[in-house]
This record gives structure tokens, C-alpha cells and sequence, in this order.
């Protein structure tokens, strides 16, 4: 098959016959191009007038990879009749019987592909790639500003680091003068001290020279009578003298005086103990961006859409199929259900059994999970193999791999009943609080809705696009968005009531089980309206899990009957 960003593609009906024209239309069911006159031939055959033409140049729009898809099976040279949900695989006749006998839940691909352009699988993965793009720009803003941020810190630690320096340098200044000052005074005292110690000694001096002059002139010139008077009052001067030598000792001024200066040993740790300023380390925490991005493809490969003019009063369900869940080891009580994305389903049989039971779409045991002495309340699946378990005596979440059979999360949550998973994050009926979201990316509990008249512990939720749905037991059920915003409220106990199991198609209508009289009942997309689809006629019982698979509405009872619904 020529691949779409080949320059120029030859007329397949005219290269056969060893013509070459190049080809002015392409058709996907052929798979070959089509000159101006091929395609008028093309168009007026019975085999063909019904092949949807396309222009060369959108061929050439289309991805390589859309364009490499085969039309036939190249193991068997057939036309793909068959799709397997279980492999995500296109099957001809013959690779059904040869490898897929034993595979449930496949389909014909002409029931699907009809309505495939309309397939809400497009428009999940549309909306997906804006969330991502909105994520991405949500991301790039968010790093954006924390590098912004991340150079305001660096100016700020600069700054405070300089800051610091300058007061560090300012109290050594400071200090260092006072030392100074104190190396100053200390010397002036002691200079006074021995400067006061001299002066009395030249005092002394002179009187010693006196006394010195004043002998010899006794000595010299003096009678015997005055030179004997004169020694002896002498004698008493000198004597005097003598004892003012000998006491020096005592004078202050007299000690050896030094100066010695004993730096503290803090200033002296800046020198040898603080090795750094300071350190930089790394600050981290959680980023408030929460990614929210996940498609919700659940049930929806190759899913039709029901015609958009369908008459909420039009409304009809007939039951297409009666599948009898695998029985335990007791009684079964089945409080939750939910849907693999390959179609295989899961019910949480609660009371007696405690376990989780794993069933392909023919009612086939796939395998069962036993949680005793727990007692599963609600399911919903988070892909291929990973589910989320409301435990309804321990008030805790658990994430199981169905593949292991191994808890692999336990999340203590308050009193949490019905549950569904949406992008990345599982939303809980928290008893007494309201509408409860899990991030799983990092497993943060925010409040999605504060309703605290949430109290009847049989509460089932479920969401579709940005609306989440929720019903309380009695004959209430809500709807709001995963914003928060109150849409509606619906309220009827003369219709429902004691209402459990809910589920909503894809143009918004809501269906719930009412226990009280054994009945399904439909809510208009605006919450305005309701009417009886089902009763105990059509084979309702007291059930509570409810969900919509492949247009086909699925009742499961408390005893494990599961009933399916064509709607139309």
C-alpha cells in the first residue's frame, strides 16, 4: 500500500492494466488510488458505490501509521470481519477459529465502524490531548515561575549572605576597637604608675644629695659640739631615707608591669572551627500543579453512539443477555461492579464471600481475588489489571493488581462507600464529608464536593465528562461537577427510592437502581425529569451495581444475576 507522503500515486485499476495515470482519489475500502475515470466506473459498481471516496490530497494528510492499516489480513489474505477486545486485535474468519476460540466479547467490525467517526473515543481522545496541552502549559508556567522564583532566592541569599558579612565586619570592628581602646588605657595606667614610681625617686635624689652636702659641710667646717649634734640628727635623716629605699618593694609602680592580650576563643573558631559561611542545599516540595490527565476509554473501542435526536420518552431497553456470576463459596452479595477496558468485568461480592470476582463477558470465571477477612463494598477499574477496592468495615481504600493478586496501596480514608476513576484519580462517597478525589500521582486527598447530608452507607458514584454523579439511598440523586458546582438534585420517592446503583450513557441520561420497588429508573440529562425503564417484569431485583458496556446497560443483582439491556 503506498504510504501517504509518497509525491505521486499511480491509479490502481490503470497500473493492473499497465496504464499509468496518476491517481486523483484514493479509496480506503480498496485501497488504491483512483484516476478522474476509474473513479466514475468505481463509484457506479455494486461492489463499490458504497466506498466512501477520498480526494489524493487528503490521503495525503492522513499519519503514515493510519495509512500502513490493512484492510485484510496478511497471515490469511482475508477481509478482517472480527475485532477482539481481549487482544485489541482486527480478525479474519480464519484467525478467529484459529487462535481466538477462546476469547470472549469480539464483535463485528461492520456493527462498530458505522458509527466509529461519532465514537466517543474521539472525542476522549481529544479532550485527552487538550488536557494535555493544558497540563503542558499549566507545567511550563509553573516551572516558568519557579525559576523566576529560584532567582529571587538566589538575589535574597546573596543579599543576605553580603548582609551578614557586613554585620560580621561591623562587630569585629567594634570589638576591635574596644580592645584597643582597653590596650590604650591599660598601658596609660601602668605608664602612670611607673611614671609616678620615678618621680618619687628623683625626689629622693635630691634629698640624698642634700643630706650628701650637708655631711660634708658638718664634716669640714663644723665645731666638735655641732659635728657631734649634727651626725647624730643625720643619722636620723638618713635613716629615713633608708627605710623609703627598702620599702619600694611595696610601691605599685615597682612590680614588673607587662601588657598581654588574650583574644576569645570565639573570634579564634572563625579561623580554625568555621570551615564554610554557610551552606546551600536544594529546597524541595510538592508542586501545586496537579496533573489531571487520563482517557477515559473505558468500554469505548469501537463503541457506537446512540443517534443524538433519541427522545428521552423514546427510550426502550430489551434484554439482549443472562449471565449468572460464578457462585462461592456462600451465598453471593454483590455490592459493586465495574468494567475492564478489554471488557472483561469485576464484581465485589461483599458480605459472605468477600472476594473479588474477575468474569469475561460470557460469564466465564477469569479469576477471583479473596479479601476476607475484608469486606469489598465498591470496584472501579484503573486500566488493564489495576482496580481500586472500597472496604466497607475498615473505612480504607485498597489498590489491587488483579494480575498478582497483591495489594500494592492502602489509603485510610474516612467512611468511603461507591467509587470511579477519572484521569488519574479515583473519587469516593465520603460519609458526612461529600465528594472525595484522590490524585494517584502522589495520592493527595482534596474535597471534589462538601455535602455533608451524604450519610446512607449504600452511596454509588459515577462520572462522565466533567460531571459527577451520585446517588444517597433514600431518593436523591446529585449531580455535580468536578469542579464542585451544584448542577442538579433530583428528588421523587414517588417513583424511586432506597435508590443504590447509577450509570450514565453518553448523552447524559442517568439510570439508577430503585430498591425499594424493584426498578430502573431514567433522569433526564437537565435532572428535571424521570420515568421507569425497567422493573421486576423485565427481571429486576434488589441490586446495586449498575453499569454500561458497549450500549448495552448491565444490571447486576445482590445474588450475582447479571442482566444486560439493549438501549435504543
Amino acid at each position: 500500500m503506498a504510504a501517504s507522503n509518497v509525491d505521486v500515486i499511480l491509479c490502481g485499476i490503470c497500473d493492473v492494466q499497465h496504464v499509468s495515470h496518476v491517481a486523483d482519489y484514493w479509496c480506503p475500502e480498496c485501497d488504491e488510488g483512483l484516476c478522474s475515470t476509474c473513479k466514475n466506473y468505481h463509484s457506479i459498481s455494486k461492489a463499490s458505490r458504497q466506498h466512501g471516496i477520498i480526494s489524493i490530497d487528503d490521503y495525503k494528510k492522513l499519519p503514515v501509521e493510519i495509512c500502513k492499516i490493512e484492510q485484510n489480513c496478511t497471515e490469511h489474505d482475508k477481509k478482517f470481519q472480527m475485532f477482539c477486545p481481549r487482544h485489541d486485535q482486527l480478525c479474519c474468519i480464519m484467525c478467529v477459529s484459529e487462535n481466538h476460540k477462546e476469547c470472549t466479547g469480539m464483535f463485528l467490525i461492520d456493527d462498530a465502524i458505522k458509527s466509529s467517526r461519532s465514537s466517543t473515543l474521539f472525542d476522549s481522545l481529544e479532550k485527552t490531548l487538550k488536557d494535555i496541552q493544558d497540563n503542558i502549559e499549566k507545567v511550563v508556567k509553573d516551572r516558568e515561575a519557579n525559576l523566576d522564583e529560584i532567582k529571587q532566592h538566589h538575589l535574597k541569599i546573596l543579599n543576605d549572605i553580603k548582609d551578614k558579612r557586613r554585620n560580621v565586619n561591623s562587630r569585629l570592628d567594634e570589638l576591635e576597637k574596644n580592645i584597643i581602646d582597653d590596650l590604650n588605657s591599660t598601658e596609660t595606667q601602668l605608664k602612670l604608675k611607673i611614671e609616678t614610681l620615678l618621680d618619687k625617686l628623683s625626689t629622693k635624689m635630691t634629698t640624698i644629695e642634700l643630706l650628701k652636702t650637708n655631711i660634708m659641710s658638718v664634716k669640714q667646717h663644723g665645731s666638735d659640739l655641732q659635728a657631734f649634734i649634727g651626725s647624730k640628727m643625720l643619722e636620723k635623716d638618713v635613716s629615713d631615707e633608708l627605710k623609703c629605699i627598702q620599702n619600694l618593694s611595696e610601691d605599685d609602680g615597682f612590680s614588673q608591669l607587662g601588657l598581654k592580650c588574650q583574644i576569645d576563643d570565639k573570634i579564634t573558631d572563625i579561623l580554625s572551627k568555621i570551615t564554610a559561611f554557610g551552606s546551600i542545599t536544594i529546597e524541595k516540595s510538592q508542586s501545586p500543579i496537579v496533573i489531571g490527565v487520563g482517557l477515559e476509554m473505558q468500554a469505548q473501542i469501537f463503541t457506537a453512539v446512540p443517534p443524538s435526536s433519541r427522545s428521552f420518552g423514546d427510550i426502550t431497553a430489551s434484554l439482549v443477555g443472562d449471565v449468572k456470576v460464578p457462585a462461592g463459596d456462600d451465598n453471593s452479595c454483590i455490592t459493586g461492579s465495574s468494567v475492564f477496558p478489554d471488557g472483561r468485568m469485576i464484581f465485589a461480592d461483599c458480605y459472605f464471600n468477600k472476594r473479588l470476582i474477575i468474569v469475561q463477558s460470557d460469564g466465564t470465571l477469569d479469576s477471583e481475588i479473596p479479601l476476607s477477612p475484608l469486606n469489598p463494598f465498591d470496584v472501579t477499574c484503573i486500566d488493564d489489571k489495576m482496580v481500586a477496592v472500597t472496604i466497607g468495615s475498615n473505612n480504607k481504600i485498597q489498590i489491587i493488581d488483579t494480575k498478582t493478586k497483591q495489594v500494592t496501596k492502602t489509603i485510610n480514608t474516612g467512611v468511603g462507600r461507591g467509587i470511579t476513576y477519572r484521569q488519574g484519580q479515583l473519587i469516593y462517597c465520603g460519609i458526612g464529608i461529600g465528594i472525595v478525589g484522590i490524585q494517584l500521582s502522589n495520592y493527595k486527598v482534596y474535597t471534589l464536593v462538601k455535602d455533608h447530608t451524604l450519610q446512607d452507607d449504600f452511596c454509588y458514584i459515577t462520572n462522565s465528562g466533567e460531571n459527577l454523579y451520585y446517588t444517597d439511598y433514600g431518593s436523591t440523586v446529585k449531580c455535580y461537577s468536578v469542579k464542585g458546582d451544584k448542577l442538579w438534585v433530583y428528588k421523587n420517592k414517588l417513583i424511586m427510592n432506597n435508590v443504590t446503583g447509577i450509570a450514565v450513557d453518553q448523552q447524559g441520561i442517568v439510570s439508577v437502581i430503585s430498591n425499594s420497588n424493584r426498578s430502573v429508573v431514567l433522569i433526564s440529562s437537565d435532572g428535571k425529569n424521570s420515568r421507569t425503564l425497567l422493573t421486576k417484569k423485565d427481571g429486576i431485583t434488589e441490586s446495586y451495581g449498575m453499569y454500561f458496556q458497549i450500549n448495552k446497560l448491565c444490571v447486576v443483582s445482590c445474588s450475582g444475576n447479571l442482566l444486560k439491556f439493549d438501549i435504543a
